[in-house]
């Protein structure tokens, strides 16, 4: 391999190895336990948050028909008082009629007697409901605390060490090859990492093996490395490096 190309890939693997370090701290971070639990509790207490929203709409609905249904028995009410003041000159047709309003509105007083309780035993479930969830959202929202201040400990602790390594690989970057850099970066875009791996020798065969995926190399891969001392697997497309 020419000493120049040689000299740029070992600046890379030493930029890649940086990288790792870098992207091991930060999935520490990202599948911290406290992080599971804060997103846990943060739906827990958005999910009371809409219960008691539905319940208080519930109950505004509930308001509305009692308050209808109260002006219903009110109305009923007062036929029922102008129907029980009897006129003694009143015709047997006209007693006969205002009796049978008088069986209608009684019909009517059970069935709005039936809905008033209906209105209770929902109002009821509804206050429960909304008592439940008041319970479990201020709980949520404890145990959120809990687990942020926790997280919060975590990040604060690797906080230094995050803006080394970030700032360590600003500067290493300054150095590298721009095209053999694009080319890293596009493969880590396409979830290829490390996107640059050592040539794995395959004893029994006499042959190389890519270090990213593990795919025999053809002969002709095989003869690059060995011409030129890199060469695209044929499988991953990662860049295989034949290095001391």
């Amino acid at each position: 391999m020419d000493e120049k190309i040689k000299q740029s890939f070992k600046m890379m693997i030493a930029y890649q190895k940086k990288d790792i370090e870098l992207r091991k701290l930060n999935n520490l971070i990202e599948r911290d336990e406290a992080l599971a639990v804060m997103n846990k509790y943060r739906h827990a207490f958005d999910d009371a948050k809409r219960a008691i929203a539905e319940c208080e709409q519930q109950a505004g609905v509930l308001l509305d028909t009692f308050a209808e249904l109260q002006r219903y028995i009110e109305d009923n009410e007062t036929a029922l008082a102008e129907l029980e003041n009897t006129d003694s000159g009143e015709s047997e047709e006209e007693l006969e009629r205002r009796v049978k309003r008088l069986e209608s509105l009684k019909s009517k007083f059970q069935s709005a007697d039936k809905k008033m309780h209906d209105i209770q035993d929902k109002a009821k479930a509804v206050c429960n409901r909304r008592a439940d969830a008041i319970k479990t959202g201020n709980a949520a929202k404890q145990k959120f605390a809990e687990a942020r201040e926790k997280h919060g400990k975590l990040v604060n602790s690797k906080a230094d060490e995050l803006k080394r390594l970030k700032s360590e690989l600003e500067e290493m970057r300054k150095a590298l090859d721009p095209k053999l850099f694009a080319e890293y970066a596009k493969l880590v875009d396409e979830n290829k990492f490390p996107p640059i791996v050592r040539a794995v020798a395959d004893d029994k065969k006499n042959m190389f093996n890519c270090g990213g995926c593990g795919l025999n190399l053809s002969q002709k891969g095989n003869a690059s490395l060995n011409d030129q001392g890199w060469f695209r697997c044929e499988n991953c497309h990662r860049i295989i490096v034949l290095l001391d």
